[in-house]
């Protein structure tokens, strides 16, 4: 009999490799079933979510392919970057649904800052491995991905994953995610001589109206094509407020009055994850505003936006897969404090 009745595993698993095919086994040899919680879902494709859901899923079995994964369950969660306590609740409630009054353990290992998670669910038994099977990083596995050094890293993936991995280099998709990574090194290549990190300040406006949000579709990476909050930097001789004004009419074209547009601005928010632009430490001020009008304004793409459009709220769930870093997350939050 085992210790436990179910071990939860919760990563993004970008991918899956040797280390977390490790805390599998370990959550294998001392509970009955095993609930891994595939993070990030609905999370827009980039070169630090190269796959989505269901392609992570197929990695998974394809690395646990055999008798070991029979009874496991893989569980996606959405991301609730700026709501710890939402992401916590959902992943709650997925394990209780399917362990019910069982014993739960939670297994995982203190990587860094980012595993504070684990001491989130004082209901759960606490496994925590030393480290991480033989140093394994994500990171350095994408980094050969995208280097088109896949090979370098086959001892670090499971047999079944560097298979499905190899045809996947060979996909369309993967082309434009390695344009991506190379846009991204060059970038930061720029500040390799600063002393220290930049840091970055924008503005994005959250412009609601008649139960749409206005959005620009991006027309240079990172995040090509992918929908996007009107924004920008802010430049040395302007206030965040007239950054964001600014920016809002360069590529959007909103045809509202000055007046009426800053009239229209209920509050502001800072969005400030570590992560959540891949070419450095960004953080954005987003401003709401909500439009009192009975139609919705024209619009027309400028500047680098290669499209100015109206987006039904109702339709960001299903969308969000295409959304720019946390743009729908952003929004998410100012719908939820909307009049």
């Amino acid at each position: 009999m085992k210790k436990y009745d179910f071990a939860v595993v919760i990563g993004r698993f970008q991918p899956f490799h040797a280390g977390h095919a490790a805390l599998f086994e370990h959550a294998l040899s001392i509970a009955d079933r095993v609930i891994l919680i595939l993070g990030s879902f609905h999370a827009s494709r980039s070169v630090r979510n190269p796959w989505n859901a269901r392609e992570r899923e197929e990695i998974i079995r394809a690395s646990l392919a055999g008798a070991s994964a029979d009874g496991s369950a893989i569980v996606p969660v959405p991301d609730s970057a700026y709501n710890f306590n939402d992401w916590r609740l959902r992943i709650q409630r997925e394990v209780t649904r399917r362990a019910g009054g069982g014993s739960v353990a939670i297994v995982g290992h203190y990587k860094d800052d980012t595993s504070y998670y684990l001491d989130s669910f004082p209901g759960w038994a606490l496994e925590a491995l030393p480290a991480q099977a033989d140093g394994v990083s994500s990171t350095d596995i994408r980094d050969a991905i995208f280097g088109g050094r896949l090979a370098s890293v086959r001892g670090a993936l499971c047999a079944g994953a560097f298979d499905w991995l190899e045809r996947w280099t060979a996909e369309p998709g993967y082309r434009s995610l390695v344009e991506e990574y190379e846009f991204i090194r060059a970038y930061r290549k720029q500040w390799e001589g600063a002393p220290y990190p930049p840091t970055f300040v924008t503005a994005d406006a959250v412009v609601f109206a008649l139960g749409c949000v206005l959005l620009v579709r991006r027309k240079t990476n990172p995040g090509k094509g992918r929908l996007a909050l009107p924004g920008g930097f802010v430049n040395a001789a302007e206030t965040i407020e007239r950054a964001c004004l600014r920016e809002l009419r360069e590529e959007t074209s909103l045809d509202v009055g000055h007046a009426q547009l800053r009239g229209s601005i209920r509050m502001s928010q800072v969005f400030d994850h570590p992560l959540r632009d891949p070419r450095g430490r960004m953080i954005t001020h987003a401003f709401m505003f909500e439009l009192g009008v009975k139609a919705l304004p024209a619009v027309k793409a400028g500047d680098d936006a290669a499209e100015a459009a109206w987006f039904p709220l109702y339709r960001l769930e299903e969308e969000e897969e295409n959304f720019f870093s946390d743009h729908a997350q952003i929004i998410k939050y100012f719908v939820n404090r909307m009049q």
